[in-house]
């Protein structure tokens, strides 16, 4: 019974797992800033925390994942607006141009650095 009551702090203490989290690889990709222009799906609303700004963009020839894959598809995704950047005078179906910035060891990896309606509609 004494050798239970001992061995049985260190088995508790050997089943712990005290490794730190696993971190995301860090990117050799430069930053990087793209303009493109896209239509907005979706707007953040300030009362529903989570929501955010959607936007269906055009096809980016030159752009880089942070795996070095070149190239992305005509998608909507969501764009984290960056400091400085506001949606003042924008709604949804509104043709924008878009600028962003992506450095894959930031956090987020990519953000709105400034967006303008557009007068002709998107392609």
């Amino acid at each position: 019974m004494a050798l239970a009551a001992f061995l049985l702090p260190l088995c508790i203490a050997g089943c712990s797992d005290t490794s730190p989290p696993p971190t995301r690889a860090r990117s050799e990709v430069p930053v990087r800033s793209y303009t493109v222009e896209g239509v907005i799906e979706a707007m953040p609303k300030p009362d529903r925390p989570g929501t955010q700004l959607i936007i269906l963009h055009e096809e980016i020839a030159d752009f880089v994942a942070s795996d070095g894959r070149v190239g992305m598809k005509k998608m909507a995704m969501p764009f984290p607006i960056g400091p400085g950047v506001t949606l003042d005078g924008l709604s949804v179906g509104d043709s924008v141009m878009v600028q962003f910035t992506t450095d894959w060891n930031a956090t987020p990896a990519y953000w709105i650095t400034s967006i303008t309606r557009r007068e002709t509609p998107s392609r």
